[in-house]
């Protein structure tokens, strides 16, 4: 069954959006100001509450640890304001829960095989990789900094 638009609530949703996730049907209703928010533009700790309350088995990735390291790091908020951190973290998440393989590959890995590919990936953006991100090596570089803090 073809879940419905998000904003309009009449079309049939094609599209995601990579910002907040509500699925849509129009690039008119992308971009309807009223009903569509950005979250880049709504309440950061309001976010940060929702990401640590979700339950974990729905987000195995989120954790109140990085909640934080988030919330206190203005230079990771920074990064998560370019489309492609955004869109290669997403990749990296889709990898980690198997949702970016198809479904005969995904049932073939275990957990340790997708850190590895996860892994892969990102090699394939950091300094010297094929796809090289400067955004998304900073983006790296600072998290597991601040996580080696913490």
């Amino acid at each position: 069954m073809v879940e419905k638009c998000g904003i309009c609530e009449a079309e049939d949703a094609k599209y995601k959006c990579p910002k907040c996730g509500v699925k849509y049907c129009s690039l008119a209703c992308y971009k309807d100001t009223i009903k569509h928010q950005d979250p880049a533009e709504g309440n950061r700790d309001e976010q940060l509450h929702h990401v640590e309350s979700k339950n974990t088995s729905e987000n195995p990735l989120a954790s109140p640890k990085w909640s934080k390291i988030f919330s206190e790091s203005p230079e990771l908020q920074r990064l998560l304001q370019y489309n492609t951190v955004k869109f290669h973290l997403a990749k990296v998440y889709r990898i980690l829960c198997g949702e970016s393989l198809d479904s005969h590959e995904s049932a073939g890995m275990n957990n340790e095989m997708k850190r590895q590919l996860a892994v892969d990936y990102l090699n394939t953006l950091r300094y010297g990789g094929i796809h090289y991100n400067e955004a998304i090596e900073e983006f790296c570089g600072i998290s597991l900094a601040r996580l080696e803090q913490s």
